[in-house]
């Protein structure tokens, strides 16, 4: 750690420079480097799931192809006039034998040309006569499957247990050694009559790389296809040696991943695969990458030259930004060191500054100025907030001196024997005390139904007793904590809005119950409610109780608690909805525990 302290730079612009380049030159040319991987990466995934995709369609063409010559061999067998005339060809003049059967045989072929492939179709009885569907090699004069059905080829057919078999091979003829080597894929097959008995003999002959060759025609990058079967054995293949080795060892991971691909230690030529399960073969293809974006080597080479001839272009260039922002802040550091010995009265000289560092050297008097007029602010905050507080103790003697008096008056009424006025003294102090604490925002739901008791005797004396009051508290309820004076409110707008006008039968029910971990409270009245205009006319002065105590429940419990005002056929209900919150009860000598509820 030392060592590293004491190579690190001591000075801003050298430290600034340095940081520059381990986390932003470093990190950028490794990001670069990462990029130029993944692209890479990338684009190879996007290869070699275009030439999956067309390995795809080249299996299921092949797989159509087979198919199509099947149906043409179970056309000719299905055919009762070829059956008839491979078995008794003695019946038949053998020139419209001959063209009978060729006639056969081109009907056949042509569901197959629909593949663009030379076809070529034999057909033989059981006396070795042979009948030819004329044919032509597509771009040659020369007639393709010139090659009869031969007697090594009829005795295999003869003996082999199977009705068909496949067999590919190089076409033989006598023009061999001066046209190309064409690879034959062939269908060697018994034409068998329902009985099982064999009345003749079938050879389709296809050309399969001209095949191969119309079927890629129209991939955008020519491609090499090798074909081999389920043992590695080569059916199609180019003469590279090594290719066809490298190939052989990449036929396991095709079949039992076919999304896989393989490439070449030069990293120019890309490898895919697809087993064929019918056939038990392995179209490969092999993609030249340099086809779809050049060399891929020489890319990442250009890139990372051009990448280096930045860095050492930005490496100059930071140098010198570095040491131009450094300068005008050495400035400002020496100013700033002077702020508290001149009481934060000090001024940038805008005029030397400009960019950037002109803005800091606004900011910095703004600042100190913005500083100056806080704390002159402050300071007359300080005074007034003194100010306030000498009102307010003032403002207090008065409430206390009204609670002195009704105290007198209560003790007063009690000594002539005037109970009625005595209990309402009582009351109305209790109330007048609770509103005077005010150091305490929630107090327990039984203390605020003490209260509201004392509020509703005071107004029963004054109406003459005409209303009633009920309560309706679950018992578990009674020391939830709830905002202080929150129901008198509410009992007070059932009276002047709902009651007043009442002579008698007025009610007033109150009820507090749990609702999951929320209270619920409600004030319900039988009165007149607010469809009654009139209502306010005994009001001279307008209520503030209930904006009052919807402004005290935003600020206890933000947007958690609700109050509203519910019209009913006859009458209000005021529903205040709260969180609910449970406290131990106590005694004016302290705190004690309620073990009664365990």
């Amino acid at each position: 750690m030392k060592r590293l302290h004491r190579i690190w730079p001591s000075s801003l612009k050298n430290r600034l420079f340095v940081a520059i380049l381990l986390f932003v030159l470093v990190p950028s040319t490794l990001l670069q480097i990462r990029n130029i991987t993944q692209l890479e990466t990338m684009m190879k995934d996007n290869v070699s799931q275009q030439n999956a995709e067309q390995l795809e369609y080249l299996k299921n063409s092949m797989e159509s192809l087979r198919v199509g010559v099947l149906g043409a061999m179970l056309q000719l067998e299905r055919d009762p006039e070829v059956k008839d005339r491979l078995q008794h060809p003695e019946a038949y003049d053998p020139q419209e034998l001959t063209l009978q059967l060729e006639n056969r045989l081109i009907a056949a072929k042509q569901g197959l040309m629909n593949a663009v492939i030379p076809v070529h179709l034999t057909l033989a009885d059981g006396e070795g006569h042979l009948y030819s569907s004329p044919a032509e090699e597509p771009g040659s004069s020369q007639p393709f499957g010139v090659e009869q059905l031969s007697a090594k080829d009829l005795e295999r057919l003869t003996h082999s247990a199977e009705p068909y078999y496949w067999d590919v091979h190089e076409w033989e003829s006598e023009l061999q050694g001066l046209l190309p080597s064409q690879e034959v894929f062939s269908l060697y097959a018994k034409l068998q009559a329902v009985d099982g008995e064999t009345f003749g003999y079938l050879r389709v002959s296809l050309d399969i790389k001209t095949w191969l060759n119309s079927i890629t025609n129209g991939f955008q990058v020519k491609q090499t296809y090798y074909l081999l079967d389920g043992s590695g054995q080569p059916i199609m293949l180019g003469k590279d040696d090594r290719t066809t080795d490298r190939i052989k060892g990449m036929l396991p991971a095709f079949k039992s991943r076919p999304e896989r691909y393989f490439t070449d230690e030069a990293d120019r030529f890309l490898f895919n695969g697809i087993y064929m399960p019918n056939m038990d073969w392995y179209l490969v293809d092999r993609f030249p990458l340099e086809a779809l974006s050049g060399n891929i080597t020489s890319m990442k080479q250009q890139v990372l030259l051009s990448f280096m001839a930045t860095v050492v272009v930005f490496i100059g260039v930071t140098y010198a930004i570095v040491a131009s922002i450094v300068r005008p802040l050495r400035n400002m550091q020496r100013k700033m060191s002077e702020l508290a010995d001149r009481n934060l009265n000090i001024r940038l000289p805008e005029h030397k500054y400009r960019g950037e560092t002109l803005m800091l050297a606004k900011a910095f008097n703004q600042m100190t100025g913005d500083i100056r007029r806080l704390i002159d602010r402050l300071k007359a905050e300080e005074r007034q907030k003194e100010a306030i507080r000498f009102q307010m103790l003032m403002s207090q003697m008065n409430p206390h001196f009204l609670l002195n008096t009704l105290n007198t008056i209560k003790w007063n009424a009690r000594n002539f024997g005037d109970k009625g006025t005595s209990e309402i003294c009582l009351k109305l102090g209790k109330l007048l005390e609770c509103s005077l604490n005010d150091e305490v925002d929630l107090v327990h739901l039984k203390e605020e139904i003490e209260l509201v008791q004392a509020y509703l005797y005071i107004q029963s004396f004054r109406y003459d007793h005409a209303f009633t009051t009920e309560y309706e508290i679950e018992e578990d309820l009674q020391y939830a904590l709830i905002p202080k004076l929150s129901l008198q409110p509410l009992v007070e707008n059932s009276i002047y809005h709902g009651l007043i006008h009442m002579k008698k039968g007025g009610t007033i029910a109150i009820s507090v119950r749990r609702i999951e971990d929320r209270l619920r409270v409600e004030v319900r009245d039988n009165g007149q409610g607010l469809q009654q205009p009139s209502r306010l006319a005994a009001r001279k002065r307008k209520g503030i109780g209930i904006s009052n105590l919807r402004e005290r429940l935003v600020l206890l419990y933000k947007h958690e608690a609700s109050f509203e005002l519910l019209p009913q056929e006859q009458g209000m209900v005021a529903a205040l909805d709260i969180p609910l919150l449970l406290s131990s009860p106590y005694d004016k000598e302290g705190y004690h525990e309620d073990h009664s509820a365990g």
